[in-house]
């Protein structure tokens, strides 16, 4: 157990740090906005598991709201008991939250580590809100400080650190949307670990490929860098596919390179879209 965690899925060190008055997702205003701001209509999940541990939810929620997949203050209703929703029950017994599944399905975590866990959730979403919204200038310096980070993180494009290796350098960050580092082993927002595989066939049209492959880094089942590493001059792609003694085999790869580089660079500036 590395030092600063406790159960699986709890950031002690981030928890304890939290304001125990959790005054934003208590804030009338602030509430009031994830009221009127409804979680989406249709198929959209917040991305988070307990076993992701704290911190790399936090990336996780960050990384979807600069996505557009919903804004802070309809990730705030998702999370809050009572928030009415565009179709069915409100939150509660009927259409239950977070912190309900979690309590339903997660062992070896007791109510207080999950209620704790998703407070915090709420509360880094709620500051979101009340950034935007202008309120951050009453609070004091170290709530402007929170405030200011947290307004960093949700900007259209940031590279949140997703996981951390234990020599605590950043295992897998993103940019728009996409996973841009990562390598097998690392967690992934399913919960399961990113594999070997980089999402080709030899017998699928460059076209497909990249598709597939751009699918996958959305989903941060596959990174960038890591597929380039695998495609690059030398590589085992290229041997397994017997590049070398074969020039379409050679553009097919060479164009999946391209489409790759490309979207990186795009998503490093914050074009990609």
């Amino acid at each position: 157990r590395s030092a600063g965690w406790g159960w699986a899925g709890r950031d002690v060190s981030s928890l304890s740090a939290m304001d125990s008055s959790r005054r934003w997702q208590r804030n009338s205003v602030v509430l009031e906005q994830a009221r009127v701001n409804m979680w989406p209509a249709g198929e959209h999940h917040l991305g988070v598991h307990w076993m992701s541990g704290l911190e790399w939810n936090k990336a996780e929620l960050n990384r979807r709201i600069a996505a557009g997949e919903f804004s802070a203050a309809q990730c705030l209703s998702r999370l809050t008991d009572g928030m009415p929703n565009f179709h069915g029950p409100i939150n509660g017994p009927g259409r239950p939250t977070l912190a309900t599944k979690w309590k339903q399905r997660v062992s070896g975590a007791s109510a207080e580590d999950i209620d704790a866990h998703v407070a915090a959730l709420r509360e880094h979403v709620a500051r979101q809100v009340a950034q935007r919204l202008g309120l951050l200038h009453d609070g004091d310096a170290a709530t402007k400080k929170r405030g200011a980070d947290d307004a960093a993180r949700s900007a259209p494009t940031p590279a949140p650190k997703r996981a951390r290796t234990q020599g605590g350098e950043a295992a897998a960050t993103w940019a728009c949307g996409l996973r841009i580092q990562g390598k097998p082993g690392d967690p992934t927002p399913s919960g399961q670990p990113l594999t070997t595989k980089i999402f080709v066939a030899k017998a699928n049209s460059v076209q497909k490929n990249q598709q597939e492959q751009l699918a996958r880094i959305k989903k941060g089942e596959l990174s960038v860098d890591y597929a380039l590493s695998c495609m690059r001059d030398g590589g085992p792609l290229r041997r397994n596919w017997g590049a070398a003694a074969d020039a379409a085999v050679r553009q097919h790869i060479d164009a999946l390179c391209k489409f790759l580089r490309e979207i990186k660079e795009q998503a490093r500036a914050g074009t990609y879209a």
